[in-house]
């Protein structure tokens, strides 16, 4: 008995037994078909032969009762009927078509067999003889003679072929039989193959999923389209999707790229940053694409905390200076590249000092705080403040049109001091001063432009509280 493993076939394998299966059954139906048709073509020739025998036995019954009169006329052959069998013997031999008395067409193929087409040379040259003798002589013993001897060859020649047909017959039988044997023991045989490989595939996928499920890391497979198959638990808990809503959706509909690594939100809203390693491994179906899935979400949080407090203020959350310099030198670049108008702003708080001195440091920084968020309320899209100072901002306003457009934003930014600030149960009104200057009329990099705003700031403070000042423009500056 076989082992269970001298069963389980690779997929070629399996094919390669599923075509000779295939190959055999269309061989013995061919061989049947083949035999049947032999059948076929027999039959035909049986029926011609004994319709030709029975004509034959009447002629030469008819010149026997005519030779046993002493004044009966020598029997006279019809002459369709002498035509008639001249042809059939003549289709017997060579094939082709022939009509039978009543008119039907046959087409008949050669009589092939040995035996066969020696009785049938025997008839053929009985009849020539047999016409030859009638010919000369008509009713003369001799004709009748050869005219029996005719008919027994004819009979016997149709027993040969009846006995052809039903052995053609029993072939084409077996051979049915044979046919519908072997196709269902192909069936039965592939069957079992497909069930045990259905199965061994099953056991390996199970396995596989089990393997996959023990992996800490997440493991997702790929199709061809870069769509999951499948996933592992770790990558469902990472993802926060369930196996089912995995499958056949794209990794990057769900995460997308961002200085590599991949980032994105889980259903419930909690954020991922994930690291994508391809691989493949080998499979029963070949080589299978798998990504595994590594969370660095808290590493990157903590690296994009770190980046945010490098770059911003800490009591403000405002861009510190480091963040301006790197932000000023973009936006100059853009504006120069572009011939766009760059606004740049120094702002100076008035009256804080006092706050501190009266308050205290806690309700000042409050009041930092307060100031700041009015000042991110008040800017376009891509306007930037960022905190340099105690009580000192900087302003960067890109494509600001002209000086008009920069004066109406200086106003904007002095109407934040319109309204006083509610600070721990204090109403505390402070005011501001601002300085403008514009690249590239005022200068071409970020000192110049700083130190004209700044200039500009001062020429305000001195003008008076809560103005604004264009740092080249003549006119003191406008009250806000």
């Amino acid at each position: 008995m076989p082992s269970g493993r001298a069963f389980l076939l690779s997929s070629r394998g399996f094919w390669a037994i599923t075509l000779a299966f295939c190959a055999v059954e269309m061989a013995i139906v061919a061989f049947a078909y083949q035999r049947n048709t032999e059948q076929h073509q027999l039959a035909e020739q049986v029926a011609l032969v004994r319709e030709s025998t029975t004509v034959v036995w009447h002629l030469s019954s008819r010149s026997g009762a005519s030779s046993g009169t002493e004044v009966a006329a020598p029997p006279a052959l019809p002459a369709q009927h002498h035509a008639w069998l001249t042809s059939v013997l003549q289709t017997l031999r060579t094939g082709g078509v022939v009509h039978a008395l009543d008119s039907t067409a046959a087409r008949l193929l050669p009589v092939e067999s040995t035996d066969a087409r020696l009785a049938l040379t025997d008839a053929i040259v009985r009849w020539s003889s047999f016409s030859r003798l009638n010919a000369r002589q008509p009713g003369s013993d001799a004709a009748n003679d050869e005219l029996r001897a005719l008919a027994a060859t004819l009979s016997g020649l149709g027993v040969l072929l009846a006995e052809k047909r039903d052995i053609a017959g029993r072939e084409a039988m077996l051979l049915v039989v044979l046919a519908i044997g072997s196709c269902v023991a192909g069936f039965l045989t592939i069957g079992t193959l497909l069930l045990r490989q259905t199965r061994r595939f099953e056991r390996s996928g199970r396995l596989m999923r089990s393997m996959m499920n023990q992996i800490g890391a997440g493991v997702c497979i790929l199709g061809s389209t870069d769509k999951i198959a499948d996933a592992n638990r770790a990558a469902c808990r990472m993802l926060g999707r369930p196996r089912r809503d995995l499958r056949g959706r794209r990794l990057g509909d769900i995460l997308k790229e961002n200085d590599g690594v991949w980032t994105g939100e889980r259903p419930d809203g909690l954020p991922l940053a994930i690291e994508r390693i391809p691989g493949t491994i080998e499979s029963e179906n070949g080589p299978l694409r798998i990504v595994t899935l590594l969370d660095v979400t808290a590493r990157h949080l903590t690296a994009e905390c770190l980046q945010h407090l490098a770059h911003h203020d800490s009591l403000t959350g405002l861009p510190n200076r480091g963040f301006l310099e790197g932000h000023f030198k973009r936006e100059l670049a853009r504006c120069n590249q572009e011939g766009l108008i760059l606004g740049v702003a120094v702002i100076d708080l008035d009256g804080f000092k006092p706050v501190n001195d009266t308050y205290g440091h806690a309700v000042g920084d409050e009041l930092l705080v307060l100031v700041a968020q009015r000042f991110t309320a008040a800017l376009r899209i891509r306007d930037l403040i960022a905190r340099t100072g105690g009580d000192e901002f900087v302003g960067v306003f890109p494509d600001v049109g002209n000086r008009d457009s920069l004066a109406f934003l200086g106003e904007r930014l002095l109407g934040v001091f319109d309204q006083a600030f509610m600070v721990h149960g204090h109403s505390i009104s402070l005011g501001g001063s601002i300085g403008f200057a514009i690249a590239p009329e005022d200068g071409a990099d970020q000192d110049s432009l700083l130190r004209s705003a700044d200039a500009a700031m001062y020429r305000a403070k001195r003008t008076g509280k809560r103005r604004l000042y264009l740092a080249s423009v003549t006119d003191p500056g406008q009250v806000a």
